[in-house]
């Protein structure tokens, strides 16, 4: 379970972290009942008793991992988030165009939790406005491609944050996916 790292510290995320089977295993539950929660409920409903009783723990051994709820939907981010780097690894290794392999994976960040994306997203943003989950290699960068990744990445994602906001039908097309393409590379051959 990673935690986002951003540049602020204000929120606090988790207690303690998992470090045995049983207790990685508990955290899972945890925020899968959360997803589910939510996708049948909505943020409304949504507290850390039902998410307990939902994942068949006690309130006490939520408490013991998570502080509050915004701390597990930040940890449902944080978990995506993990997934989207492994996948737009494999993409780019596959052959894909890393702007088009950022792009998808993000488009496709929480498959069919639409609700738990919304929630997970707005937690981690109440939590660090500055959040950014581009993808940044270790290699050095001169200062003009080090402008163009974070313009391309913060256009891209505020149409993303945008679209998930308002619950945009089109978020998951092919057509979304190649407008967004366009713009990164319409920016970068400028």
């Amino acid at each position: 379970m990673a935690e986002f790292v951003s540049g602020s510290n204000s929120a606090k995320r988790m207690n303690r972290m998992p470090k045995q089977a049983r207790a990685k295993a508990t955290c899972a539950a945890i925020l899968e009942a959360t997803a589910r929660i939510l996708e049948a409920h909505g943020e409304a409903r949504l507290n850390t008793n039902l998410i307990a009783e939902t994942a068949g723990v006690s309130i006490g051994t939520l408490y013991q991992y998570f502080p509050h709820k915004r701390a597990i939907l930040i940890a449902l981010a944080n978990a995506e988030h993990q997934a989207w780097r492994r996948n737009a690894a494999v993409a780019v290794a596959e052959g894909l165009e890393p702007d088009r392999a950022n792009i998808r994976t993000h488009i496709q960040s929480f498959p069919g939790r639409p609700h738990t994306r919304r929630a997970a997203v707005k937690a981690l943003l109440e939590a660090d406005p500055k959040a950014n989950w581009s993808v940044r290699s270790g290699a050095k960068k001169d200062l003009k491609s080090e402008i163009e990744d974070f313009i391309v990445g913060r256009a891209v994602l505020g149409v993303i944050r945008a679209a998930v906001f308002e619950d945009w039908p089109h978020l998951q097309t092919p057509e979304f996916e190649e407008a967004l393409v366009r713009l990164a590379r319409t920016f970068r051959s400028t």
